[in-house]
């Protein structure tokens, strides 16, 4: 794997590592011989940055998992592969210049995707521009599908559909002891935007009423004049959607403030890794989704939790990981059925693409997306448990012990 830490356009720092392939003398290989390179534009650091490291994780594990077995077969050749992965620091600017350069300067067969419709969107239309493949995760589909009115040629998408987002989220209030009014926070990225209308939509069918609509840019700080509304209000149920460091520090003002709502669910943020070790004991019975699980079984993920497992025990940390693997996984099966790393074969066989992989049964529409199933899951004692659908032995915590 080749590695910059980037800003922008310009490399901070290069580093080869083991198992990618090297060159000790002799004639230069055939461009026929030569590794094959996937690029990434991931949040390693910025808002974003405790996903982007997971899922360098996962894409890596792919590709060592490949050259150990001596490549891909490509054409009857055995070809190893070369992963390039840039720090877009969180920044769509800098993801859009980052996915170019992987294209033009490091000639990447294709792109693996980041996280959220702010960064992967931009990176598809650098994809969609060059026609280079491009597989991503983590994105909710209706955001994606949604974001070229054009329609998507080259670059796909599979993940959970906020209509199901929004429905989790309201059969989870519905199981705590509330009076059914709800404070909604919603930031104003593509995913708060959609998510917004959704949350309220499928609230009012669940028979909940919004006390408080609070929407914010990206990035705010201070929600305390929103906490107080909401209080002042009697809301028994927090819903938001919100990027993590906006989340912590919300759920650090409710606790400062006394609002303690017997349901609180917040998206994105405490769906991420960051989530639990920021805010310690405040985390406990907070909800959150889970867009995998370990115990479907599906084919190569008990390979999977053996190995990135040992890195992220949560099944909530791991299933970024495991989506990541995938990807990467369907772009590789894509060159080997195309016997080729021509873009037009490749992008074609990532449109026949009908298997099941470590993240499970994976088949796109024709936008280009595969909506997966979700769970809703309560940070319960540091860790992940599953509350819809129902798991033997788990219940949910009311009102949720950190916010009491």
């Amino acid at each position: 794997m080749k590695k910059r830490i980037s800003a922008g356009l310009v490399a901070a720092a290069m580093v080869t590592a083991a198992g990618c392939g090297s060159s000790s003398g002799g004639s230069a290989a055939s461009a026929s011989d030569a590794a094959i390179t996937l690029g990434a534009t991931l949040s390693l650091t910025g808002s974003l940055g405790s996903i982007g490291s997971v899922q360098e994780a996962g894409y890596q594990q792919y590709v060592s998992d490949v050259n150990a077995k001596g490549g891909l077969n490509v054409g009857g050749k055995q070809r190893k592969l070369r992963l390039v992965v840039l720090d877009n620091r969180s920044d769509p600017t800098t993801a859009s210049q980052q996915a170019s350069e992987l294209i033009l300067k490091d000639n990447a067969v294709a792109l693996l995707g980041a996280c959220t419709p702010p960064i992967t969107v931009p990176v598809g239309f650098v994809a969609e521009k060059n026609r280079t493949p491009d597989v991503t995760s983590c994105t909710p589909t209706e955001a994606f599908a949604a974001a070229n009115k054009a329609g998507w040629q080259y670059t796909w998408d599979f993940f959970f559909n906020e209509n199901d987002q929004a429905r989790l989220a309201f059969q989870g209030a519905a199981m705590a002891n509330t009076n059914r009014k709800v404070a909604l926070f919603t930031d104003t990225e593509p995913d708060g935007v959609v998510e917004r209308t959704l949350f309220k939509q499928a609230g009012a069918a669940a028979g909940f009423t919004i006390a408080g609509d609070y929407s914010f840019p990206v990035g705010t700080s201070d929600f305390s004049s929103f906490i107080t509304d909401a209080k002042s209000k009697g809301a028994e149920v927090v819903v938001a959607q919100m990027v993590p460091p906006d989340g912590i520090a919300m759920v650090k003002q409710m606790k400062a403030l006394g609002f303690a709502p017997k349901f609180i669910l917040v998206e994105k943020a405490a769906d991420t890794p960051a989530w639990v070790p920021a805010l310690g004991p405040l985390a406990e019975g907070t909800a959150h989704q889970l867009f995998w699980s370990e115990a479907k079984h599906y084919p190569g993920s008990s390979a999977l939790e053996a190995t990135l497992g040992k890195k992220f025990p949560d099944v909530g940390d791991l299933g970024f990981a495991v989506a990541a693997y995938s990807a990467a996984e369907i772009v590789g099966d894509a060159i080997t059925s195309a016997g080729s790393t021509a873009s037009a074969q490749v992008n074609a066989e990532i449109k026949a693409t009908d298997k099941t992989y470590p993240f499970g049964p994976i088949k796109f529409g024709s936008d280009h997306t595969d909506s997966t199933p979700l769970a809703l899951a309560q940070w319960q004692k540091g860790s992940s448990a599953q509350i819809l659908p129902s798991v033997s032995g788990v219940t949910l915590e009311v009102p949720p012990p950190g916010l009491g």
